[in-house]
């Protein structure tokens, strides 16, 4: 398990690889930065995929048709709009935060072409106010009625925080779940990245509180009257939601290294894991849905491996995924951020491939949408921000494998 210095590290990391995303311009790439998709648009089909069981994993060039899918799906702001996408949804609808100077400031629902509404009007999730612009929306996840997300207060100050969560059909303002908590002397604690997780009725997170900095808690707030409850102490990070199953990387002291533990969702009960499961350690990172478990690991922190339900082991989806963070599940697609590019691996073809040229963010929650974002081609410019649907565009293949 990491000391509160190399958590310290981790999270000051984590923050320059999100803000492309999540922060709008707060944040720009390499020199010349990144442009938008490049390539022209191919009609060809998609390389055919291998079985799951066929060949070690390799790198391959984003084909014609992925990078086709990127120029088709750029989310295009309004006039004199700087938009910042933090979750894409399957009709094309994104949440996002609209800055407009001097008249707005607020995350917002935009619709898509297929949402069924009028493209131009947003629903204001919340007003995040003209006196707040560095205000980040982070974390995003939707259960098709209610989003929960973190608002990051300061480009600086990790610890300053809010986690909100937004019922659609209600009518009312997002609730305020949690926020960064004090120690004993009136300090913000260090804290893991406030990451929530939907289920079954309730949101979870985990979090420094109680003013104890040596630990962290895991916590579940109950959608339905606000009941909040501590479930476990310990030392983990983020948890995930993997079926039914709450998994975190915990450690029975700080310093030690990490296994996996789950809660039972039903319950709030300690669970078993499967087999290839049970036997990880010292995970950097956790992503899952409903049935694909993946992680970063390795001595280095620059593997990824995946696991699905049904599988007798673990597989090696990247080798040397340098610098790799933030992985999601996406359908049949892990994307992830590293320190050169932003990735995705194919479970269809088990090979991975560059999203964007060098630096960018790249987010999903489950499904299989993945939100893409080029780095500013100029300091201070705009991020180029796409949706794509994973399932539209076929298997990344192997071709030169």
């Amino acid at each position: 398990m990491a000391t509160s210095g190399d958590l310290r590290l981790v999270r000051l990391l984590a923050g320059l690889a999100t803000a492309v995303l999540l922060g709008g311009t707060a944040c720009s790439g390499p020199a010349g930065g990144d442009a938008a998709p490049t390539g022209t648009p191919s009609t060809a089909g998609p390389t055919a995929a291998v079985g799951d069981g066929d060949g070690p994993p390799c790198t391959v060039a984003l084909p014609a048709s992925w990078d086709a899918a990127l120029h088709a799906g750029v989310v295009a702001p309004q006039a004199g709009e700087t938009l910042t996408v933090a979750l894409g949804l399957g009709d094309g609808s994104a949440f996002a935060v609209s800055d407009v100077p001097g008249v707005r400031h607020a995350l917002v629902r935009r619709h898509g072409a297929s949402a069924g509404e009028d493209p131009g009007s947003d629903v204001v999730v919340q007003d995040l106010g003209l006196d707040h612009p560095e205000w980040q929306v982070l974390g995003a996840t939707w259960d098709g009625r209610h989003l929960a997300y973190r608002v990051d207060r300061s480009y600086a100050d990790f610890e300053d925080f809010a986690l909100y969560v937004w019922d659609s059909q209600g009518g009312r303002r997002p609730v305020e779940v949690a926020h960064g908590e004090r120690d004993a002397d009136g300090k913000l604690m260090q804290t893991p990245f406030v990451d929530p997780v939907l289920a079954d009725g309730w949101l979870y997170w985990t979090q420094t509180r109680d003013a104890d900095p040596g630990r962290t808690v895991v916590s579940g707030y109950r959608l339905a009257d606000g009941h909040v409850e501590r479930l476990a102490r310990g030392f983990s990070r983020a948890p995930v939601r993997f079926g039914d199953l709450l998994v975190r990387a915990d450690s029975a002291k700080a310093a030690q290294t990490s296994s996996l533990r789950a809660l039972d969702l039903a319950g709030h009960r300690p669970a078993g894991l499967p087999a290839p499961l049970a036997s990880v350690r010292g995970p950097y990172y956790l992503a899952a849905d409903e049935d694909t478990f993946a992680w970063v690991g390795g001595a280095q922190g620059d593997e990824v491996w995946v696991w699905r339900a049904g599988w007798p082991a673990a597989r090696l989806l990247a080798a040397h995924a340098t610098g790799a963070q933030f992985p999601r599940v996406a359908g049949d697609t892990v994307v992830w951020t590293g320190d050169d590019a932003t990735w995705v691996g194919d479970l269809r073809s088990w090979s991975a491939a560059r999203l964007t040229p060098s630096y960018g963010g790249v987010w999903a929650d489950g499904g299989p949408v993945v939100t893409v974002a080029f780095a500013p081609q100029e300091k201070g410019g705009p991020s180029v921000q796409a949706l794509l649907d994973t399932t539209s565009v076929g298997p990344l293949g192997r071709a030169g494998c």
